[in-house]
């Protein structure tokens, strides 16, 4: 055999990595879908709607991801063109392979028939579930892909990019341990708690209590306000008949039990933010609306019935 077959005998023999300093550089096609379905959380379907019908999208020169020959000062080499019998062993045997992104232009191959433009018709095939191995080695330059306006609107930044690539590439067990690690960070944060909560005499269980104790004060307030509804809802249906002195009496007697000694509020202070308004953000937080004049009316009738 000649020296253009020993020459490629030689390459193919060699064991290639396909990892390069330029890695993080570049994505395929295929994995910067997965990114964007992770990033935002939407259908393939419509994500890819979203990139086929943006002319600044498909209008992206793309990169094939492979292996050229250079020769000793690192250029290019074509064999099948610059190595004949003529070429010397010592020639061949200083040819090296490099993995490298090569690039290329949007439009290409668009001199071909029938024309052919890589990123929009990757595009196509994925709306069509249609996709074979051809497009393996075509990648996009990131740098190129976050400067698009595209990708600046739905916010997908340098800081996300590399957020959701991370979480891409961490296998099932490592997300087992993340998990893990957790669970037992939260069971010596509560260890911890305890020991401080014990050297200070605190109760341990301090918050727990806090959290029952605040959720019978909200119903008590709940209820509160459910009697203020009624009182209100029959003082505006007899609104051309005077109320009943006793029953507006009875009523004011109630709202006072329930204001000043439950929720500490001051009767004498009618219109104060600390009472009037305090009540008239619960009722809002209801979903319903009263005035600071019937509030404040029936405060005064709480104060003058409970002296």
């Amino acid at each position: 055999m000649g020296i253009i077959y020993e020459a490629i005998r030689k390459a193919e023999d060699e064991e290639l990595s396909w990892e390069t300093e330029d890695d993080d550089k570049f994505i395929s096609f295929y994995l910067f879908i997965e990114l964007l379905e992770l990033y935002a959380d939407d259908r393939r379907q419509l994500i890819t709607q979203y990139l086929i019908n943006n002319d600044e999208f498909l209008k992206l020169d793309f990169y094939r991801h492979d292996y050229i020959t250079v020769d000793k000062n690192g250029a290019e080499v074509d064999i099948l063109c610059s190595i004949n019998e003529g070429t010397s062993r010592e020639c061949i045997e200083s040819l090296d392979h490099v993995l490298t992104y090569i690039p290329y232009s949007y439009d290409t191959y668009s001199d071909d028939d029938p024309s052919f433009y890589p990123t929009e018709e990757f595009l196509e095939r994925l709306l069509e579930d249609d996709l074979d191995d051809s497009f393996n080695d075509k990648c996009w330059k990131v740098e190129d892909i976050l400067e698009l306006d595209c990708m600046k609107h739905i916010g997908l930044d340098k800081h996300s990019y590399r957020e959701c690539e991370k979480a891409l590439t961490i296998d099932a067990r490592t997300t087992l341990s993340y998990i893990k690690e957790r669970q037992q960070f939260k069971e010596k944060l509560k260890v911890e708690q305890q020991k401080i909560a014990r050297s200070q005499n605190i109760d341990p269980d301090i918050y727990d209590s806090a959290i029952e104790n605040l959720k019978k004060k909200e119903a008590e307030v709940r209820d509160l306000l459910d009697k203020i509804k009624k009182l209100e809802s029959k003082y505006l249906s007899s609104e051309n008949e005077p109320m009943h002195p006793r029953t507006a009496n009875n009523a004011s007697k109630i709202i006072a039990a329930l204001t000043s000694e439950l929720l500490s509020i001051d009767l004498t202070q009618p219109y104060a933010t600390d009472s009037n308004g305090r009540i008239q953000k619960a009722i809002e937080k209801q979903g319903n609306t009263m005035s600071k004049d019937v509030i404040a009316y029936w405060l005064k009738l709480a104060h003058e019935n409970s002296i």
